[in-house]
C-alpha cells in the first residue's frame, strides 16, 4: 500500500496579515508518511493524534443526515423517511447507511449500500457550500500549533466515509492539516474502525507507534474506541454528549472546547 508523503511548511496568510500557518504539503508517494527534514528516529518517535470531525472540529448543522435523507429519495424513491429515532453521534457511515436502508424497507445488500453511499457523496457535495456550519472554538488556533510541533502527527479518525470526511475538511479549509484520514467505510462498529487505524499505524511506523496515540472526540464512542486500542482520549464538550456522559465513559481529559489551554498541554506533554 502506498500513501502520500507530506512535507511540513509555513503558509503565508492570504490577506498578508497575521502569522504564518504551519500546514502540510504533499510531495510524493511512498510506503510511509514522513515529515521532510526529520530523522528516522524522530519519525518513529512521533505521537499520533486522531481527531474526530463532527462535533469536535466543526459542525455542519446536520448537513450529513439531511443529505442522506435526500439521497434515499433520489436513489430509491423513499420519501417521508422517519429518522427521529436514529442516533448519529459516534457511529460509522457504513452502519448508518444500513440503518437508513432498513428504515426505508430496502435490502441492505452490498450493492444497495454502494448505491446509497455514492448518491450521498454527490448530494453532500452539493449541500455543504450552502450550510451555515462553522469551525468550532479553538480549532483554528490549535491545529497550526500542533502541526508546528515536531513530535506530533495529525490524522483524522471519523465515522464519515473517507470521501465525505475530506469534503467537510475541504469546505472548512482544514484539509491541509490532515494527510491521513481513516473513515467509517469498512466497519459498522466504531471500535473496529479504531483497531484498523491502529493496525495501519503499526504497519506504517512500527509496533511501537501504538503506544503513543491520543484520540480527540466529542462522544462516549470516541472514548471507547480510544481505550479499545490502548490510547488516551481528550474529550470535548462541543458535541451532543454531556460532560457527565464523557466522564462516565472514562475520558482521560475533558475540556469545554479546544480553546482550553489544558487541551494543548495534554496533547503535547
Amino acid at each position: 500500500m502506498t500513501v502520500a508523503v507530506w512535507e511540513g511548511h509555513n503558509r503565508e496568510p492570504q490577506n498578508g496579515n497575521g502569522p504564518k500557518q504551519a500546514v502540510g504539503r504533499r510531495v510524493g508517494f511512498g510506503p510511509t508518511v514522513l515529515v521532510r527534514g526529520s530523522t528516522s528516529a524522530n519519525f518513529f518517535a512521533m505521537r499520533t493524534l486522531f481527531f474526530d470531525i463532527d462535533g469536535t472540529l466543526l459542525v455542519t448543522q446536520r448537513a450529513g443526515s439531511g443529505a442522506l435523507v435526500r439521497a434515499m429519495v433520489d436513489e430509491f424513491g423513499v420519501a417521508d423517511l422517519a429518522i427521529e429515532h436514529i442516533s448519529f453521534g459516534g457511529r460509522t457511515d457504513r452502519d448508518l447507511v444500513c440503518e437508513f436502508l432498513v428504515a426505508g424497507e430496502i435490502a441492505p445488500t452490498p450493492e444497495n449500500q454502494g448505491r446509497l453511499r455514492r448518491r450521498y457523496a454527490v448530494t453532500l457535495r452539493d449541500v455543504l457550500p450552502t450550510v451555515r456550519g462553522e469551525v468550532l472554538p479553538g480549532v483554528a488556533e490549535l491545529l497550526p500549533a500542533l502541526s508546528a510541533t515536531p513530535h506530533l502527527s495529525l490524522a483524522v479518525m471519523t465515522g464519515n466515509f473517507p470521501e465525505t470526511a475530506r469534503m467537510k475538511l475541504e469546505t472548512f479549509r482544514l484539509i491541509d492539516f490532515f494527510p491521513w484520514v481513516v473513515g467509517g467505510d469498512l466497519d459498522a462498529v466504531r471500535c473496529d474502525m479504531a483497531r484498523r487505524a491502529a493496525d495501519q499505524l503499526a504497519r506504517r511506523r512500527g509496533e511501537a507507534a501504538r503506544d503513543d496515540v491520543i484520540v480527540i472526540g466529542d462522544t462516549p464512542n470516541d472514548v471507547r474506541c480510544a481505550h479499545t486500542i490502548g490510547a488516551k482520549c481528550l474529550a470535548v464538550c462541543t458535541g451532543t454528549a454531556t460532560r457527565e456522559e464523557l466522564e462516565i465513559a472514562g475520558a482521560d481529559r475533558i475540556v469545554d472546547d479546544l480553546t482550553d489551554r489544558d487541551a494543548m498541554e495534554f496533547l503535547v506533554r
